[in-house]
C-alpha cells in the first residue's frame, strides 16, 4: 500500500503540507502520515478541516509558534528526576499558546484539547511562582532560603569587587598589568599580571595566556571571599535543585495527560495545514459517501498548482464500475490516473480538494500499477513485474477497493497479454472493486469494449490541427494512440513515417482504425458546417427580435398618440352633452377629472415616465399589477417584497409591483381610477350621506366619523358629506389629516362651492 501511494505522489504533497507545520512533534508525525480509510473517521477529519476552514475565511489568526516535544521533555527530565528551567519554560509556552486558543476551540470538533488543557492549566501558576521564563531561571522568590542565600551571594560579590577594584587600580598604576580590568579563570575572579611582575603579587596563579605574556592571579586578600563565594554558589544550587524536583514531581503525575495534550495537538496543527495548503488552490470539500459512484467535477492535479504548472486543465471524473482512458502518447491519460487516484486520498483523509464539487466514496484499500518496478538482480521482466502487483491485488481487493492500472498488460505479447488483463479486470469488478486502466493497445480496447459493458470508455482531446493534445477527458468515444502524428511532431523524417505506414497496410486492424480516423475528420468537418450554420441562425434570430422590438415601440408609440385624440375627442363630445344629463356639475367635473387621470394612468402602463425605473426600497410607493392596487414597501426580502395595501401585509416578487412617485395628497389612488368609466358613473349617482358635525370638539368629531364610516360602509354607501365648518380650521384640518390614513376610504376632496366648499368634505368609500 505504501509503494502505491509514492506513485501517487502522496509524499511530494506531504512535502507541501510541511510548510505550514511549526512544532517539531507535528513535522515529525507528518513524515509517517497515510490516509484515511474509515468512513466515520474521514468524515471526523474533514469536519475539523472544515472548521478551521471557517476561521481562515473569517481572518482569525491562527499563526502557530514553534513549539517543542513534550514527550522528548519529559523523557529527559524522567531520566535526571527534574526539570530544567529552560524546559519549564518551554512547557509554560505549551500552556500560554492553548490559553490563547481555548476561546476559539472551545465549541469544535477540537473541544476535547480544551479540556485535557483546562485540566492542567494550573501547572502554570506553580511555573509562575517559580521559573523567570525570560531569564530562563528560578526566581529569588521560590524560596524563603534561596532568596537568603542570593542575598549573601551578592554581598559575597560586592565586598569581593570593592577589594579587587582597589588592588586592580593600585597594581595598574605600579604597571603590574596587562589591563585595566577584572576577569574570570576557572570560576575565580582575577587580576591579568604581566609575566615579568607575577612575584610581585602574592596570590594563587590559575593561568597562564597561551602566548605567555599574561599571568592570572588572585590576590591572597580575596581568597577568603572567593572560597565563600564559592561555597555559596553550591549551596544555591542545592537549593534550586531541591525546588526543581518538588515542581518536576508535581508534574510528572499528570505525565499521561501531557501526551495526549500533545497528539490532540498534532491533529489540531495538521488539520490546520491542510486548510491553509487547500486555500492556496481554492479547494472544495468533497461529499463523502459509504459506497456508490464517483463524480469529480472541473479537477485538476494539486501538484500542477503547487509546481507552478501553467495552463491547467480541469477534467470530469466519472466512474461507476470501471473506467477506461485512452489517448495519444504524452496526451495526459496517466496524469488523469493519478488525479484520481490523490483526489481520492487526499479527500478521505480530510484534505480540500481542487475541483468545483465531488461525491467520493470511502474505500478501503488503493492499487496502484504505475511505471516499471522491474528488479534487474532478480532477473524480473517488466511484465512479470506487473503479473506480481496484479497477483497481489487479488489476494487484497475487496469491494471498497479502487484499483488503478497504468498500461497493463504491456511487456509481452498483446493478444495474450490483453486477454490475461481483461480477464483479471473482470473478476475485480465482480468482486464490486472499481477499476480506472489507460492503454494504447487496440487489442485489450477491443476485448474490453465487447467484454466488459460495465467500463464506460473514454479519451484524452486531440486537436488534429495542430497535434497537440488538449488534456480534455471526452467519454463516450475511443482513442488513438497517434504514434505517427507524434513522430511527425517529434522531427523524425517524414519519409520513415509513410514507410511504417506501408507496412501496416495489409494489417486488418490497421485498416480499420484508418477507416475510423477518416470518419472522424469527415465527422469533424460536418460539425464545422453545422456549427457555421448555427451561428446564422443565432444572427437571423438575433435580427428578428431586434426588428420585433423596433415595431413593438412603433405600435405603443401609435397607441398612446391614438389614446390622446381619443381622450380630446370625448371631452369635445362631453362638453356638447346637455346639462342635464348629469346630476350636476361636480358629477360633470368629477367624471372629466377620471377621465384626465385614466388617460394618464394607460399611459404610465405602457411606459410613460410616472412608473419609475429605479430600484426599490423601503418606502418607495408601488403599483401591485394582481390586486390592481397601490401599496407601500415595508421590508425588503431577496427577491420578495412586504407591501401594505391599506391594512393589509402582503409578500409579494419584484416583478409583479412597478415603483411608482408619491402620490399627492388627497388625490384619489390609481387603483381607484382604473375602475371603468361606467362603473365610476354608477357610483356617483349613488345615494349621498350627508352628516353635520359642526361644534363638536376633535376627538368627539373622530369618534362620530369612526362609527359613520363604519356604518355606512357595511350599507354600501359610497360617498359621504361631512359638514364641519370653516371656523379656525383646526376641525378641518385634524378631520382629513385622520381620513388620509383611514382604510376605508379610497380619497376624499373639499365640496363644490354650491355644497359648502371648504366648510365640507366630500368621502368616498
Amino acid at each position: 500500500m505504501l509503494r502505491s501511494l509514492n506513485k501517487l505522489d502522496w509524499e511530494k504533497l506531504l512535502y507541501y503540507l510541511e510548510s505550514f507545520i511549526s512544532s517539531e512533534s507535528a513535522k515529525h508525525y507528518l513524515k509517517n502520515l497515510t490516509p484515511c480509510w474509515d468512513y466515520y473517521t474521514s468524515l471526523l477529519l474533514q469536519q475539523k478541516v472544515f472548521f478551521l476552514w471557517k476561521l481562515l475565511q473569517k481572518e482569525k489568526d491562527l499563526k502557530l509558534p514553534s513549539i517543542s516535544s513534550l514527550e522528548n521533555l519529559f523523557k529527559k527530565a524522567l531520566k535526571r528526576e527534574f526539570f530544567l528551567p529552560v524546559e519549564l519554560a518551554k512547557i509554560k509556552e505549551w500552556l500560554l499558546v492553548l490559553k490563547n486558543l481555548r476561546n476559539i476551540l472551545v465549541d469544535s470538533p477540537f473541544s476535547n484539547l480544551v479540556q485535557v488543557y483546562q485540566k492542567l492549566a494550573f501547572i502554570e501558576n506553580y511555573l509562575e511562582e517559580v521559573i523567570d521564563c525570560e531569564r530562563l531561571e528560578i526566581k529569588d522568590s521560590a524560596s524563603l532560603k534561596l532568596s537568603q542565600i542570593r542575598k549573601k551571594i551578592q554581598e559575597t560579590k560586592d565586598l569581593l569587587f570593592s577589594r579587587l577594584e582597589t588592588l586592580k587600580n593600585y597594581f595598574y598604576q605600579k604597571g603590574y598589568l596587562q589591563e585595566n580590568l577584572i576577569t574570570q579563570r576557572q570560576e575565580r575572579y582575577v587580576l591579568p599580571v604581566k609575566i615579568e611582575f607575577k612575584n610581585k603579587i602574592k596570590g594563587i596563579l590559575h593561568e597562564v595566556s597561551q602566548s605567555g605574556a599574561t599571568a592570572f592571579i588572585e590576590p591572597v586578600s580575596v581568597i577568603p571571599l572567593g572560597n565563600a563565594l564559592e561555597e555559596l554558589y553550591w549551596e544555591e544550587k542545592r537549593e534550586t535543585h531541591s525546588i526543581l524536583k518538588k515542581l518536576s514531581q508535581k508534574i510528572f503525575v499528570f505525565y499521561e495527560d501531557f501526551l495526549k495534550l500533545e497528539n490532540m495537538w498534532i491533529d489540531f496543527e495538521i488539520s490546520l495545514a491542510k486548510a491553509k495548503l487547500g486555500k492556496l488552490y481554492q479547494g472544495i470539500f468533497p461529499q463523502l459517501k459509504e459506497g456508490g459512484s464517483l463524480k469529480i467535477y472541473s479537477a485538476f492535479h494539486p501538484l500542477l498548482f503547487l509546481k507552478g504548472s501553467k495552463p491547467l486543465v480541469e477534467n470530469d471524473f466519472f466512474i461507476e464500475n470501471g473506467l477506461l482512458i485512452t489517448g495519444s502518447n504524452l496526451g495526459g491519460k496517466t496524469v488523469s490516473l493519478k488525479t484520481i487516484g490523490i483526489l481520492v486520498l487526499r479527500a478521505q483523509s480530510g484534505f480540500p480538494i481542487p475541483a468545483k464539487s465531488a461525491e467520493i466514496p470511502v474505500f478501503s484499500k488503493v492499487f496502484v500499477d504505475l511505471g516499471d518496478d522491474q528488479d534487474l538482480l532478480q532477473g524480473e521482466s517488466s511484465f512479470s513485474s506487473h503479473l506480481k502487483n496484479l497477483k497481489e491485488f487479488l489476494e487484497e481487493v475487496d469491494s471498497q477497493s479502487l484499483i488503478l492500472l497504468d498500461e497493463p498488460g504491456k511487456g509481452t505479447n498483446p493478444e495474450e497479454g490483453s486477454a490475461l488483463i481483461t480477464a483479471i479486470i473482470e473478476k475485480f469488478l465482480k468482486i464490486g472493486a472499481k477499476v480506472v486502466l489507460t492503454t494504447h493497445s487496440q487489442y485489450l480496447k477491443n476485448l474490453i469494449v465487447k467484454n466488459l459493458p460495465n467500463v464506460k470508455i473514454s479519451t484524452m482531446g486531440y486537436d488534429f490541427k495542430t497535434l497537440r493534445p488538449s488534456y480534455k477527458l471526452i467519454y463516450g468515444i475511443l482513442g488513438e494512440s497517434l504514434a505517427f502524428d507524434l513522430a511527425e511532431k517529434l522531427g523524425i523524417p517524414l519519409e520513415l513515417i509513410e514507410k511504417a505506414k506501408n507496412y501496416l497496410k495489409e494489417n486488418p486492424l490497421w485498416q480499420w482504425e484508418n477507416f475510423l480516423r477518416e470518419e472522424k475528420k469527415l465527422l469533424q468537418k460536418k460539425k464545422k458546417i453545422y456549427e457555421e450554420k448555427l451561428e446564422e441562425v443565432r444572427k437571423k434570430e438575433k435580427y428578428l427580435e431586434e426588428k420585433e422590438q423596433k415595431i413593438e415601440e412603433l405600435y405603443y408609440c401609435k397607441l398612446e398618440t391614438q389614446l390622446k385624440k381619443w381622450g380630446e375627442e370625448f371631452k369635445n363630445w362631453l362638453n356638447s352633452l346637455k346639462e342635464s344629463f348629469f346630476q350636476d356639475a361636480t358629477s360633470k367635473k368629477s367624471l372629466t377629472k377620471i377621465l384626465n387621470r385614466w388617460q394618464e394612468l394607460f399611459s404610465q402602463i405602457i411606459g410613460d415616465s410616472k412608473f419609475i425605473e429605479e430600484e426599490i426600497k423601503e418606502g418607495d410607493w408601488v403599483y401591485v399589477f394582481p390586486f390592481k392596487k397601490e401599496g407601500k414597501v415595508l421590508k425588503i426580502k431577496d427577491k420578495k417584497l412586504e407591501i401594505k395595501i391599506g391594512n393589509l401585509k402582503l409578500e409579494l416578487y419584484k416583478n409583479e409591483v412597478r415603483k411608482i412617485a408619491v402620490l399627492p395628497k388627497g388625490s384619489p389612488p390609481l387603483s381607484f381610477e382604473l375602475e371603468t368609466f361606467e362603473k365610476f358613473q354608477e357610483k356617483l349617482r349613488e345615494e349621498k350621506l350627508k352628516i353635520v358635525i359642526k361644534g363638536l370638539t376633535v376627538q368627539e368629531a373622530i369618534n362620530e366619523i369612526e362609527k359613520i364610516l363604519n356604518k355606512a360602509f357595511l350599507k354600501g354607501t359610497k360617498v359621504i358629506y361631512f359638514g364641519h365648518g370653516t371656523g379656525t380650521g383646526r376641525l378641518k384640518t385634524a378631520i382629513r389629516e385622520y381620513l388620509e390614513k383611514h382604510p376605508l376610504v379610497r380619497f376624499f376632496e373639499p365640496a363644490p362651492l354650491h355644497e359648502g366648499g371648504e366648510g365640507v368634505t366630500v368621502v368616498y368609500l
